[in-house]
């Protein structure tokens, strides 16, 4: 549609010019940005929603390695491994709605339009990419499940018409070894064609293990994807494309971050106090319960290294897209994959090389999903209509065991042997963008989902319970534990004074089945009225909902389903380019309102008298805010800067937990109040000696819980803090003058500002993750 041909001026734009000074009417255009955020090509512009936008040479020159590098790049993101807990896992957070800890994710993260269901396995790499777009704000008129808060979408290179490729070499800190390389070209003529990327990274530990003196924390992956893309016809092609990803690093081990001496010290007098009170060796352990906190955040402590070294994350996708052009109006897009992963995940949950608890989970899932979808673009009118399926299954073991250093009366094993879980999502979708006049735009939408889930549980539980007995001019409540066998011993101390439970070791095991299925449907609309002020400015004004679906609660063999949750979102943005296109202005205020917000709950249990921890949807939620992205070229050549902003604020209306609304004293997570990044890049041509780059970026965060939910009048819990922070990195990098060959220098944290990336209550520890320390590079690069 034809759009105003005159630049606006405004208050706004004198500002600009004022602030920035006189302009020379030469000046460099900043660079168009192309994305297929409403499933069709446009410019970034035209999009009326908050976008972010990065093509392979800007996320090169960010130092943009892998998809938590992501986070710095636009505001109000969080982007974390889930190393806290568990290696391997992407943890995904939007203006405050993400993957809260125990449930599903609630940002979707796709490749080449197919949704990675798992969040194990997403941890992607940046290689062989064209772009990656960054959609904030719902998405379910649009995108597949469970994109409530947003998504994220890597878009590969397509196999080029002519023979091109490229190489880049890197080595750091910490013997960082990596390789990168794709090749791109015609195999048969104006109609076969072909690319192949790969990466390969090794890189040495950065924890230490004091157990041991291992190495935790390094790197070992591989990644691989090839495509072949069949131009039958001017109107046909089909794609068939294949991406595998290995990860068999020495993973990250949690550190341990505080402790709940109280609880501990009752722990120990039970299972230690007979050592001291009774006779040595009559405890059912030798030593106390070790209540220590590292004091180096790289020396971590475990014994469980049989485990950790058994960590792997194998990924496997096979996609076919085809695209026809039936006619100059229609076209037609199907969207079949399947995807494969292998998962083995070792806990151990107290960050000591005293045995609490651990566990091991190998794990097996397959993803097969179907999208066919229907583009019609007429004068006035664009609009996108699709079919989505999704049928998931997963196969699981786990190995628990619980030892009396965390449950002082007892021990626990718990052998899973037959854990089959499956999903199937149905969706159908449609989004109309009609320019009622030349300057006005009115976008409907909705999203039909209906989801089904399945669990089939087969368990053996061994519980042993040891002879509780009490002492000798002690209260009543202060009981010792006796190691199984000594009991007759125990007896004969001066001190002994009664049995308090049982007068011998007893062992029980029985048998713990789970079977649930159930069902959710959902509707979400989405209404958007964008008002094209002239060919550079754009405002909007959008609703649109969001959900992620139900689940279950498993408790002691009984699961429960809990309900979806459900957003609505409000915004208000502008999109603006000045100064003659060297000056891009883009932002948005937004509001969400969450309804049947899923967390984890506290419950008494009426029947056994215990507090039991539940999930399901006890809250209410609001989070507003604004962002705002500037990208400009000032009038000095070769210089390029951006700025990002954002504020959040978030506010927990209701969490019902043990009866009462406990809102007030809640801590929500991965929500800082500001975050912000100021990126500077000067290009400067060496003459016959080619060019040089210099490049340097600071990233900022304010203070932010790692957990969700934080009990706030927990002194433990309220530990779990990402401090307010600043990031600072820099690069050079010299290009040849035929820019063939790139060798760079990048530097990342140099500072050296370590912080909190995520955090776990498990029993009386906190377990939590940091982030990367100070890390340098060289990279040697060629293109052909």
């Amino acid at each position: 549609m034809s759009r105003f041909p005159r630049k606006p001026t405004s208050l706004l734009a004198l500002a600009v010019v004022a602030a920035i000074g006189t302009v020379d009417s030469a000046q460099a255009q900043l660079e168009e940005v192309v994305v297929t955020a409403r499933k069709r090509t446009e410019s970034l512009q035209d999009v009326p929603m908050a976008v972010s936008a990065f093509t392979a040479n800007q996320l090169q020159n960010a130092q943009v390695d892998n998809i938590l590098d992501l986070e710095r790049m636009t505001p109000n993101v969080t982007l974390t491994d889930t190393g806290g807990l568990v290696a391997g896992a992407v943890s995904v957070f939007m203006r405050g709605i993400g993957n809260d800890p125990g449930f599903p994710q609630g940002i979707g993260i796709y490749v080449d339009d197919v949704y990675l269901n798992r969040t194990s396995g997403s941890l992607l790499e940046v290689y062989d990419v064209e772009r990656i777009e960054i959609l904030k704000g719902p998405q379910g008129n649009l995108y597949g499940r469970n994109t409530i808060g947003g998504a994220i979408k890597y878009v590969s290179r397509e196999p080029s018409e002519e023979f091109t490729g490229n190489v880049e070499l890197k080595t750091g800190r910490f013997d960082l070894r990596q390789a990168k390389a794709s090749v791109s070209g015609p195999l048969i003529q104006d109609s076969l064609y072909g690319s192949f990327g790969a990466m390969v990274k090794a890189q040495d530990g950065i924890q230490t293990n004091a157990f041991d003196g291992e190495d935790f924390w390094g790197a070992d992956n591989q990644a691989y994807r090839g495509s072949l893309l069949w131009r039958a016809t001017d109107a046909l092609s089909v794609k068939l494309s294949a991406d595998y990803s290995s990860d068999h690093s020495d993973p990250r081990v949690p550190n341990r971050v505080a402790v709940n001496q109280a609880t501990l010290d009752g722990i120990s007098f039970v299972i230690n106090g007979a050592n001291q009170f009774l006779g040595q060796g009559l405890g059912v352990v030798d030593s106390p319960d070790d209540a220590s906190l590292p004091t180096d955040i790289d020396r971590v402590n475990t014994e469980f290294t049989d485990g950790f070294e058994q960590f792997e994350v194998d990924a496997t996708t096979l996609a076919m897209t085809v695209n026809w052009d039936v006619s100059d109006s229609w076209t037609v897009k199907s969207v079949t994959a399947q995807r494969d992963i292998d998962n083995t995940q070792p806990f151990d949950f107290d960050g000591s090389d005293q045995v609490f608890i651990y566990s091991m989970r190998p794990r097996e899932a397959s993803d097969f999903s179907q999208e066919f979808q229907f583009n019609y673009s007429g004068e006035n009118l664009e609009a996108v209509m699709g079919l989505y399926y999704l049928k998931a299954e997963e196969d699981l073991q786990n190995y628990t065991f619980q030892g009396p250093r965390l449950r002082a009366i007892q021990f626990q094993e718990k052998n899973t042997y037959k854990d089959h879980q499956e999903l199937e999502s149905k969706s159908a979708y449609a989004s109309l963008d009609w320019d009622f006049t030349e300057s006005w735009q009115l976008s409907v939408g909705a999203r039909y989902t209906e989801d089904s889930k399945e669990e089939f549980q087969r368990a053996d539980v061994t519980q042993g319970f040891y002879a509780l007995a009490g002492l000798q001019g002690f209260p009543p409540g202060a009981i010792v534990a006796i190691r199984p066998g000594m009991e007759a011993v125990a007896e004969q101390s001066p001190l002994f004074a009664y049995w308090a439970g049982n007068s011998r070791y007893t062992e029980v095991s029985y048998a713990e089945n789970t079977d649930a299925s159930d069902s959710w449907s959902e509707f979400t609309p989405s209404a958007k009225l964008t008002w094209f002020a002239g060919d550079d400015l754009m405002f909007y004004l959008g609703y649109s909902t969001g959900f992620k679906s139900g689940g279950f609660q498993r408790n002691g063999g009984v699961t429960t389903p809990f309900e979806p949750e459900v957003v609505d979102n409000y915004n208000l943005g502008v999109k603006s380019t000045w100064l003659d296109g060297a000056l891009r202005l883009n932002a948005e205020a937004f509001f969400n309102d969450y309804t049947d917000k899923q967390l984890t709950s506290i419950t008494l249990d009426t029947v056994t008298g215990d507090l039991e921890e539940r999930v399901g949807n006890v809250g209410e939620l609001e989070t507003s805010g604004v962002e705002v992205e500037l990208n400009w070229l000032p009038p000095v050549e070769g210089l390029t800067f951006a700025l990002n902003v954002g504020y959040l604020d978030t506010d927990m209306k209701e969490y019902e937990s043990n009866g009462q609304n406990i809102a007030s004293s809640t801590g929500i997570g991965f929500s800082p109040e500001w975050t912000a990044q100021a990126r500077l890049a000067y290009d400067m041509t060496l003459g016959d000696y080619g060019f040089l780059l210099l490049g340097t970026d600071v990233s900022y965060r304010s203070e932010s819980f790692t957990n969700s939910p934080v009990n706030l009048n927990d002194p433990i819990q309220a530990q779990q803090v990402q401090d307010e922070h600043a990031i600072w990195n820099a690069l050079a990098a010299w290009s040849s003058p035929s820019e063939r060959w790139r060798v760079a220098l990048e530097g990342r944290n140099l500072e050296d500002t370590r912080v909190l990336t995520n955090s776990y209550v498990v029993g009386p520890f906190v377990t939590g993750a940091y982030n990367m320390p100070r890390t340098w590079a060289v990279s040697v690069g060629y293109e052909f």
